[in-house]
Parts: structure tokens; sequence; C-alpha cells
């Protein structure tokens, strides 16, 4: 039987009609805002019985304890949610890449992945979805490859190379345009070191008189002990170095305490929050005037954001929340606004960062005994 133009044309726009009712509920992937657009997980848990899981590549620093606290805190806010895994490869590429095509095939419903391991982990991210897991890695930055709803749901991540280009300007302002500065990263390759790097050399790139003494990252694996090595090291090699970029403020402590054994005067530090940096320079500053702090917001609540994300997408409700965070400025001691200055709490640990907003100071302490 022959249909007619009409008829065709009926059926045409059903068919697009029940395309878009079964398409995924949008999660804005690509949005870019502030942590004032953040919603309550209430609005995305849904009614069904969710298992939800957090791989991460390694565990032993305060920002991943938090984090992982933070994870754990936001799970529990929906009750549909049964069980809120967290399983660490303990610095293994390979291992992580098993945990999450193992969680997969266990059935998890949301994987939140901290992508120690690089874009090595991205064929595993999207089998994981193919397998019908909601997979939402976050701080890979806003170059991570692939493709958003098909590998992954979105890389919920802070812009850092926004950050990287924050400081180098306040560095710039600083230094009228002229001085050494060293950055020190995290593990060899990591992609949020690199583009805190890339940000940062965006601007010196205008700004011939700065000079980076090293051509890269210098590499301490996020590990306090590491900071100090590697400082104690550029500190015999470089007479002169006028500022420091560190993508991680606790482990910046290794770095300064090298500066002290040496006998030097501590110079300009940029880098993210952390509550014994804070109580370090209110000491300290007197005795260094030339040390002063810049800080972003070290962004261990970005977990609920992700896991937020990736429940919405489970129970296929639309999440309109940013997904690329413009972390706050928190502390800035050469400002004169009194918000900006550092916030020493001598009731928290000295691993906390003051900037978890999302956090008591009884959870906070939690974390840390």
């Amino acid at each position: 039987m022959k249909l007619t133009k009409t008829v065709q044309l009926g059926i045409a726009a059903l068919a697009l009609s029940a395309g878009a009712a079964f398409a995924e509920a949008d999660q804005h992937p690509l949005k870019v805002g502030t942590i004032d657009e953040f919603k309550d997980i209430s609005q995305f848990c849904g009614t069904k019985p969710l298992r939800v899981a957090y791989s991460t590549g390694s565990s032993g620093d305060p920002w991943r304890k938090i984090s992982k606290a933070e994870f754990e805190l936001e799970a529990a806010k929906c009750p549909n949610i049964k069980e809120a895994r967290y399983v660490d490869a303990r610095g293994s590429v390979e291992q992580q890449i098993s945990d999450i095509t193992g969680l997969a095939a266990q059935g998890f419903d949301v994987i939140v992945v901290r992508p120690d391991g690089g874009q090595a982990l991205l064929r595993a991210m999207s089998q994981a979805m193919k397998r019908g897991a909601k997979v939402v890695p976050f701080y890979g930055g806003t170059s991570w490859p692939g493709t958003p709803g098909k590998d992954y749901v979105g890389m919920v991540t802070a812009d850092q190379n926004i950050e990287g280009e924050m400081a180098a300007k306040w560095i710039v302002k600083q230094l009228n345009g002229e001085g050494n500065v060293i950055m020190l990263g995290g593990a060899p390759g990591a992609d949020s070191t690199q583009n805190t790097f890339d940000g940062a050399m965006s601007v010196f790139k205008d700004h011939p008189g700065i000079k980076m003494l090293e051509d890269a990252p210098v590499t301490t694996n996020w590990d306090r002990a590491q900071y100090q090595q590697v400082m104690t090291s550029l500190l015999a090699k470089y007479p002169k170095i006028d500022a420091v970029i560190s993508d991680y403020g606790i482990g910046s402590m290794g770095a300064i305490r090298a500066y002290e054994i040496a006998g030097k005067k501590i110079p300009l530090w940029a880098t993210r929050d952390g509550n014994e940096l804070a109580c370090y320079w209110k000491e300290h500053h007197a005795d260094n005037p030339d040390f002063q702090l810049f800080t972003t917001s070290a962004g261990t609540w970005l977990t609920r954001l992700a896991l937020r994300k990736g429940v919405a997408a489970a129970n296929d409700i639309e999440n309109d929340e940013p997904t690329i965070i413009i972390d706050p400025v928190i502390d800035e001691t050469t400002s004169d606004d009194p918000k900006k200055a550092p916030v020493c709490d001598p009731d928290l640990p000295m691993g906390a960062h003051v900037s978890s907003f999302t956090m008591t100071k009884e959870q906070m302490q939690d974390v840390f005994k």
C-alpha cells in the first residue's frame, strides 16, 4: 500500500517525537560557571535504587581524603543510594583501568573518576558507559579528550588554565614584569598540572622580563616530602627565585620548609588554599616581607558535583549546574579586601582546606581522626 505524503510526514513526525522522548536528559557538559550555581542533590536523587563508586589513582594526601569524604557525604543525602564504594589504584594506571571496568561489570550505576592515569583511562571509561554506567571524570581540565555524552557524561573540572592565568597575572603585577619563576607540579604528565602551566605561560609570553626557570612543571607527585627534596635542589641550582607556582597548597609546605632549612627568604607563592599554609603565612610573614600568597580554592567539593551529574544522568534528569568551574580566589595577601586575608583556623587540622564550604568543621575534623 502506498502511503500519502501527509501520512508519511505524520509518521516521520511521530518518529522524531519518540526519539526526543527517549533522548537522555541534558547534563550541560560544557557549561562554565561558579559555585554560586550549585544545587542540592535531592533534585536529582530519583527513587530507583542506585549504586555509586569513586575511582582514584591514589589516596595518600589530605586533598584526596577530603574529596573522598565529600563524595560519601553527598551520596548519603540520597536514601535510594544503597552503596557508595571507594577504590584506590595505589599509583597504578593499569589497576585504575581494571577498577573502572570492574565496577561497570559489577553493575554500578555511577562511577566518579579522578583520572590520575590520564588519557589512558578514556577507553575504560567509554567501555563502562557502553555497559550502562554513568561515568563522570573530574579535575582533568577543559582539554580532556573524548566525547561528552558518549565516552563519559561530562568532565567536571576547575578551569585550570584560567587558574594558571590568574596566578601569572598576579606574579607579573607584584614583580613589575621582571623576575624568575618556578612551577612545582604533581605527577609526571598530569593534565591538571600541565593545564595550569600552560595558562601561566600564556601570560608570561607577553612579559619577556619574566623567566620560567624550568621548561616544564617540576614533578613532585603531590608528595610533601618530594616537594622539600625538589625545592632543596632548585635552591642549590638557582640563586634567585622570585616566585613559585604550585598546584597543591598543602604540598607546598614541604617546599617552604626547604627555604627554612636553607635559611633563605620565602618569595611570592601562588597555589591552592590550605589551613597550614594560611597559618604559616600569618606566623612568618613579618620575617619574610616578600612572602605573599595568592590561592584559589582547592576544590575538594568537585566530587560532589561529579556525583550529582552522574546521579542525574542515571535518573535521566536534567542537571544544569556548571560542569566547568571558575574557582574563587581564597587568599590574596596583596589585596586590600579583608575577605581575601588568609584564614588560619586552629580548630581544624593543618591539612584541612577552609574553602571546603560544603563540610562542617566537625566533618572536616572527622576526616583526619
